[in-house]
């Protein structure tokens, strides 16, 4: 019996058990990315792991930088290859009309999230910042509207409440991996009914520096010390790994988190990269990292910057 033609789009560095568990139950034909990008000071070139692990396994792979200037060739690349179905998982492009309309009902995307809830570029951290204790996965039939499709299948996910926005991604992507050939299967023989989800109970996180925005920006990740130790302690969960929940020195001696040295000059920014609450109910740094310096434990920094 013939394998059934699948071709993934994704960037995610965290999609190879995806891209295994599909290149192992199907045929996995094609694979769609980002182009490589230039990184660092020393302006190299990086591909994305999707690229990579295409190059290992020898499976063909068409890179993007623009949708709009690739759309039409890779429609032709997709119907030439006699795609039966598309996989769509942290794409960060919106696939365009001409696929959705050749495709339709032939797209599933991996949504980490139970949607309608945190609909959007970053379900993961909203679930964090917002102090859930269950999320999931949700795959869904592709739509126009952002996250909108019917929903095929869900997966639910107990929080233990410890757990990066890296972390979490890295077991929703695993989780996705072990559900994904059984929901092909029961799909493409009509085993899963899609149900339409009730728009009134979507949520979508925005960015607070740009409102209109689902993405994450830098300038969100200042840390408010006027908030709760329990809330700041999320958003240094879920900020990392990017962007990292940042202060500076004079905001942490105003909010008593370090009584600085007299020498020390307060405006160097810090980055937190982990932290506790303890069992007086207050914030307590674990991992830090001065501007231009390496990681370091807040006792090391403590004895560098603050007075005993």
């Amino acid at each position: 019996m013939k394998k059934t033609n699948i071709a993934f789009f994704g960037t995610s560095n965290k999609s190879t058990p995806i891209l295994e568990v599909l290149h192992s139950s199907f045929n996995l034909a094609l694979c769609v990315t980002k182009t490589n990008r230039i990184v660092g000071r020393s302006q190299e070139e990086e591909s994305t792991a999707v690229k990579e692990w295409t190059q290992e396994k020898n499976i063909s792979v068409f890179e993007i930088e623009k949708m709009r200037d690739s759309e039409p060739t890779l429609l032709k690349e997709l119907v030439r290859l006699g795609i039966d179905m598309i996989i769509v998982a942290d794409f960060s492009f919106m696939v365009p009309d001409l696929i959705l309309k050749e495709f339709e009902n032939r797209i599933i995307n991996i949504h980490f999230s139970l949607l309608p809830k945190y609909r959007g570029a970053n379900p993961v951290q909203a679930t964090i910042i917002n102090g859930d204790t269950k999320t999931g996965i949700t795959f869904l039939q592709m739509v126009k509207e952002l996250d909108a499709g019917d929903i095929v299948f869900q997966v639910p996910y107990e929080l233990n409440g410890t757990e990066t926005s890296g972390e979490l991604y890295e077991t929703l992507f695993d989780l996705a991996a072990q559900e994904l050939p059984n929901v092909i299967t029961k799909y493409l023989k009509g085993k899963l009914t899609p149900q339409k989800q009730d728009p009134t109970k979507a949520i979508l996180y925005y960015s607070p520096s740009h409102p209109k925005s689902t993405y994450i920006y830098k300038e969100d990740a200042k840390i408010n010390w006027q908030e709760k130790p329990h809330e700041i302690e999320q958003k240094i969960r879920a900020f990392n790994p990017w962007p990292i929940a940042w202060t500076t020195l004079g905001e942490m001696e105003h909010a008593e988190i370090c009584q600085l040295k007299p020498s020390i000059k307060k405006a160097l920014n810090i980055k937190i990269h982990k932290a506790i609450i303890t069992k007086e109910g207050l914030l307590e740094p674990i991992l830090v990292q001065v501007e231009g310096k390496k990681q370091t434990d807040w006792k090391s920094f403590k004895n560098g910057y603050c007075l005993r």
